[in-house]
């Protein structure tokens, strides 16, 4: 947005008197622009105000003042001191108080009054380009603000079903953690009973494999008094059998042979 200053000044004729008012408000004015320019705005308005105790009424110093009012944010004051600077006589001052006149109301979310302004600007000065841009930014906020209420009845429902979606997915992600952590509490608290339950010093695993060891020296024990029946029969059979051996070798019916 264009806050150009004007280092301008009325004439006041050839009067002497009148030349030495004019100088002294000039620098006056002068005093002003360079605290403007400074960005000492409280500074550039005292001295803006001076000279217009001597200069009542310049559109000059009403375009100005209205610049340092604008960047003070006081955007209504502002359009007071501009709308005052369009009665000037001097054409580039009107384009660009009605240019900085139509960023004001910009600024204050007036898209219809801004637009006719920068249309007015143009007027005056057909080939600024900056007033092009912004009145067709404006025209383009305008018809953004005035869609139809239903339609932004319904973006805003829209907006609002995808907040409640969201927190909806939120709540239930937090729901099911809970679930799991209250899970594995269940699960931690019913580990700690069984290991509980068992005897001091014999977890689960090793009662299991002493239960087996035991088992397996029961079966040994059985195998081994099996062996030893086994043994001592087959020994009883060999012996039997070797009786029978030596009696038929001694007591048999063997009568020699004949020669």
């Amino acid at each position: 947005m264009k806050h150009k200053i004007l280092f301008t000044i009325l004439g006041f004729g050839v009067l002497s008197v009148v030349s030495v008012q004019a100088e002294s408000v000039a620098n006056v004015v002068d005093k002003g622009n360079e605290a403007y320019v400074g960005n000492q705005l409280k500074e550039a308005l005292e001295q803006y105000q001076i000279a217009e105790t001597e200069l009542p009424e310049s559109p000059e110093l009403d375009y100005n003042i209205a610049g340092v009012l604008h960047q003070q944010g006081k955007y209504e004051e502002a359009v007071d001191r501009y709308s005052k600077a369009l009665n000037s006589t001097d054409i580039d001052v009107e384009a660009r108080a009605q240019y900085n006149l139509g960023g004001t109301h910009f600024r204050m979310g007036d898209y219809q009054k801004a637009i006719e302004s920068y249309q007015k600007a143009l007027t005056l000065n057909p080939d600024d380009m900056d007033a092009k841009y912004n009145l067709e930014l404006s025209r383009k906020l305008l018809k953004e603000q005035m869609k139809p209420k239903d339609q932004q009845d319904d973006q805003k429902q829209q907006q609002q079903e995808k907040q409640q979606q969201d927190q909806q997915e939120q709540q239930q992600k937090q729901q099911e953690q809970e679930e799991q952590d209250q899970q594995s509490e269940q699960e931690k608290q019913q580990q700690q009973g069984e290991d509980a339950a068992q005897p001091e010093g014999q977890p689960e695993d090793k009662q299991k494999e002493e239960q087996q060891q035991q088992q397996q020296q029961v079966e040994e024990k059985q195998m081994s008094k099996e062996n030893a029946e086994r043994i001592l029969n087959a020994l009883k059979d060999d012996e039997q059998d070797v009786q029978k051996k030596i009696k038929r070798a001694i007591g048999g019916d063997y009568r020699g042979k004949d020669w």
